[in-house]
């Protein structure tokens, strides 16, 4: 069955990049010359675009156009117009996008066409599928306990899971990596990150703080330094909100975007000032006397904790 003229992939990042390779494969096939241009959606000129697919090669019958991060397309409306040109025989257009809103006129048009290829990151039992299939790939036969451990570095990251199968080929013995080995080569692609840990210490919530605080790997004398940041700007959206000031305009005061301010918004507003700025000064007297040595890091941090949650 011959390739459509135009796609648009969505999705998984490793599945839209299978599913990129699966159609250059199939293009070459029919046309081992044919051309391949890469673009990028935020940085294309629409009207060069516009011309250079109106044209012809003069070297390669057969050309491929393949546009990525398709979800940062400038001026949607006027992009669409282009792909909605009838494209010259021999010429095909590929877009990749991670997402993209249903609203927005180049998934209308993919829709209305055809061309859209949805490719949703998979579930828990896909992915070890997928794993196990990914290191095969690499020429690493995929034991039960180095699977187990691949996954567990892994997580659902299929990209991370192809750049580490990779890297164990290179020390694989007929196909055979030690699971210890691969233990110490393996890079962690699901450490928890600290911010959840600094949403609940803003939500005043102490039981859910110190359960994200299990997870956190990190130096106690720097959560301190985190907490204290993420309290003072706390504290100056409280007083804006005190002032008054419409929500639509506290995100430009503080410079922050829109969906970060929306969050510590919803933070700021379950705690009134004075607690905050108790809060705030308690963090800044912690982070004092652990820079002069009279307090321990780690018993620094759990009474900036306590009265950063403590009741309203």
């Amino acid at each position: 069955m011959p390739e459509p003229q135009w796609r648009l992939l969505i999705g998984d990042p490793f599945l839209c990049e299978r599913a990129l390779e699966k159609r250059e494969i199939a293009l070459q096939e029919t046309d081992p010359e044919t051309e391949r241009h890469v673009l990028f959606a935020d940085e294309v000129n629409l009207p060069a675009l516009r011309s250079e697919l109106q044209s012809v090669s003069l070297f390669a019958m057969s050309r491929h156009f393949v546009i990525r991060r398709g979800e940062k397309a400038r001026k949607p409306k006027e992009f669409a117009a282009v792909l909605e040109m009838q494209l010259p025989t021999g010429t095909y257009l590929t877009m990749v996008a991670s997402t993209m809103k249903s609203t927005s006129p180049i998934a209308k048009l993919a829709k209305a066409s055809g061309a859209t290829v949805s490719l949703p990151a998979p579930k828990r039992n896909a992915v070890a599928g997928l794993a196990r299939e990914i290191l095969m790939h690499e020429g690493v036969t995929p034991s039960q306990p180095l699977l187990r451990a691949f996954m567990e570095r892994c997580g659902a990251e299929l990209t991370a899971m192809e750049q580490e199968a990779k890297k164990l080929a290179t020390v694989a013995i007929d196909g055979q990596v030690d699971v210890r080995l691969a233990d110490a080569m393996l890079f962690n692609h699901t450490e928890t990150t600290i911010y959840p840990f600094y949403d609940r210490v803003g939500e005043g919530n102490l039981a859910a703080a110190l359960k994200e605080l299990t997870a956190v790997r990190e130096d106690a004398g720097r959560i301190v330094g985190g907490i204290i940041r993420h309290l003072t700007r706390l504290t100056m959206i409280r007083l804006l909100i005190d002032q008054r000031v419409p929500n639509q305009e506290i995100a430009g005061k503080m410079g922050m975007q829109a969906w970060l301010c929306k969050r510590l918004t919803a933070q700021a507003r379950r705690r009134p000032l004075h607690l905050l700025m108790e809060a705030l000064h308690t963090g800044v007297c912690m982070d004092t006397k652990i820079k002069q040595g009279r307090i321990a890091p780690l018993d620094a941090l759990m009474q900036l904790i306590l009265v950063a949650t403590a009741p309203a």
